[in-house]
């Protein structure tokens, strides 16, 4: 049988959501800076009761702490960008555990 890419996973029938994170880069990725704050796009198929955790995990794995989510969207199907990067994230959400983006600049600590 033949898959098509969309429907390889059995969860893909799933939604796919986009969320809005700052977190702090734990230093294991020498790209980013222990205690740097970015803010982050993060995608990934699930439903919503499973968002906020498997948000959290994916950055977790990937060497982000103390994520903050701020805004969620659920993603239309079939997904459409111009952006290769969002096109990337989008498909790492469907074939595999999720896909980040990380703005490259980071966020400057907020003192009062």
């Amino acid at each position: 049988m033949k898959w098509n890419l969309i429907f390889g996973r059995k969860d893909t029938l799933l939604p796919v959501w986009a969320a809005l994170c700052e977190a702090i880069a734990d230093g294991s990725d020498p790209r980013y800076p222990s205690g740097a704050r970015h803010a982050l796009v993060v995608m990934v198929c699930c439903d919503k009761k499973g968002l906020e955790d498997k948000t959290r995990g994916l950055l977790g794995e990937n060497g982000w702490i103390r994520p903050v989510i701020t805004s969620v969207k659920r993603l239309e199907h079939p997904f459409h960008s111009d952006d290769p990067t969002m096109l990337a994230c989008y498909a790492g959400a469907v074939e595999k555990d999720g896909g980040i983006i990380v703005y490259q600049d980071s966020i400057p600590d907020q003192q009062t």
